[in-house]
């Protein structure tokens, strides 16, 4: 028989643990809202060139580490929670990079399947990406709430709002999460979340491919919000291009002089038509060859 007593103590057991937990909650909000003060996002003002016709003596390399980073953002946080396809996850990289996301937080998964071509399909892009990982959703969550951001989850319930929905502002800093590839992301992460948001889609398929619907929501982030292209803080922005030059240049005092005084972004990230050819492995490029001249040869017997 419970007393009243006993009541009493599992009441108030309740009422702390509730209390602990909103309390802990309102602690890492306004821990990000300091972090948000002291690390204002802004963009830099871009001076362009036309990419064909250069001045100075600038290697191309060294413009295009310019020109990328004065597009990158830090206001946009991708988080890969417990992918466990590392084909995907490597393909997501690769978006994620060429969409100009600085910062992937991945959430590690209770195992991997491999593929062997994993590094291929990321092709070196996660050497220019600041990449965080985490053994747990929760950990996750706090280094996202300590960071100041919005968290953001994809998800297909009733209750998400559409990624086209007019009235949609972007958080002055927001981490977007893409969950596993079967399942979506987790109930801790939605618990987590400010917005759960969905991407429309108008056919018979339920959903897409993880590297496809990441591609198409950043996408859709910075048409709501054209201002996040280039937001980072200026010290964020002043050590990576520290790191991106000197992995570009041979000679500390080489590079010291591009960093004393960076060159002008291009206006176009496109190569020049005339240095512009899609790559194709030899091996590949003459087998395409030979079946072509079989076909030929056999589409001219017929006549």
């Amino acid at each position: 028989m419970v007393t009243t007593r006993d009541a009493a103590v599992v009441a108030a057991t309740l009422a702390a643990v509730t209390a602990y937990s909103y309390l802990s909650d309102y602690i890492l909000k306004w821990r990000g809202a300091a972090y948000r003060k002291n690390n204002q996002l802004e963009v830099e003002e871009v001076h362009t060139n036309d990419m064909d016709h250069c001045d100075d003596n600038v290697p191309r390399r060294i413009r295009k580490a310019e020109t990328v980073l004065q597009r990158r953002t830090a206001r946009i946080v991708l988080v890969l929670e417990s992918s466990c396809d590392m084909f995907n996850q490597m393909a997501v990289l690769r978006t994620a990079e060429c969409f100009g996301i600085q910062h992937v937080w991945i959430v590690e998964p209770a195992f991997y399947k491999q593929h062997k071509a994993d590094r291929i399909i990321a092709r070196e892009a996660t050497d220019w990406l600041s990449i965080r990982r985490f053994k747990t959703s929760a950990a996750c969550i706090k280094a996202l709430r300590e960071s100041g951001y919005d968290i953001w989850t994809t998800e297909l319930s009733q209750e998400a709002v559409s990624l086209e929905a007019p009235e949609l502002k972007l958080p002055e800093r927001v981490a977007i999460v893409m969950g596993r590839e079967a399942d979506g992301v987790s109930q801790d992460m939605i618990a987590a979340a400010d917005k759960r948001v969905y991407l429309p889609i108008h056919g018979f398929a339920d959903s897409l491919n993880l590297n496809v619907a990441t591609g198409l929501i950043i996408q859709r982030l910075f048409f709501i919000c054209p201002e996040a292209r280039g937001a980072m803080t200026k010290s964020e922005r002043s050590e990576l291009r520290n790191e991106w030059y000197r992995r570009m240049v041979k000679g500390d005092e080489k590079a010291e002089t591009f960093l004393a005084s960076p060159p002008p972004a291009y206006a176009d990230l496109r190569r020049p038509d005339d240095h512009r050819g899609a790559w194709m492995g030899s091996k590949t490029k003459r087998k395409i060859q030979e079946r072509e001249a079989q076909l030929n040869q056999a589409s001219s017997l017929e006549f």
